[in-house]
């Protein structure tokens, strides 16, 4: 069973995210791409995703021609293989105000846990806070105090 609770919204801003799907099929996928945007392997061989931006200030959550175009001069520049551009995608997604990790249980529902805030640092910061995290659930090893959920306690209480 999988219950999705909703943690109080003075944690999180909206914000736009846009990415490109690409077809790339002579880049090898044994690694994460980085120059000012992730380009990442998808599940199926040769297919990537290229994103994101973070728009703060939006009027819609459609694609826009704007970030088309950067992404376009970016791949052109980037690139010394033949791609395909196969999709263009946009949505809004959780962000922490403060843009600083979060982890740990719910102060008021310990069986939720959480692991978020990991923002444009999202591929190195992962990995070493959910160890953390695994390591506090199964060995009840101490949190790193700046990212503990619990500096929201107040906030969460509520």
């Amino acid at each position: 069973m999988v219950i999705i609770l909703t943690l109080k919204i003075s944690l999180f801003a909206g914000n736009k995210g846009e990415a490109l799907l690409l077809d790339i099929p002579d880049l090898p996928a044994d690694r994460i791409y980085k120059k000012g945007m992730m380009l990442v392997p998808l599940v199926t061989p040769g297919h990537w995703w290229l994103g994101s931006a973070y728009q703060w200030d939006f009027d819609n959550l459609q694609p826009s021609p704007a970030f088309r175009e950067k992404v376009e001069q970016l791949l052109q520049q980037w690139l010394k293989v033949p791609y395909t551009i196969t999709g263009h995608i946009a949505s809004i997604r959780p962000a922490t105000l403060e843009r600083r990790p979060f982890i740990g249980l719910h102060p008021q529902h310990p069986t939720v846990g959480i692991l978020n805030g990991m923002g444009t640092k999202g591929c190195s910061l992962s990995p070493y806070f959910a160890k953390q995290l695994v390591d506090h659930l199964l060995y009840n090893k101490p949190l790193d105090t700046e990212a503990d959920v619990r500096r929201f306690t107040r906030i969460l209480s509520r």
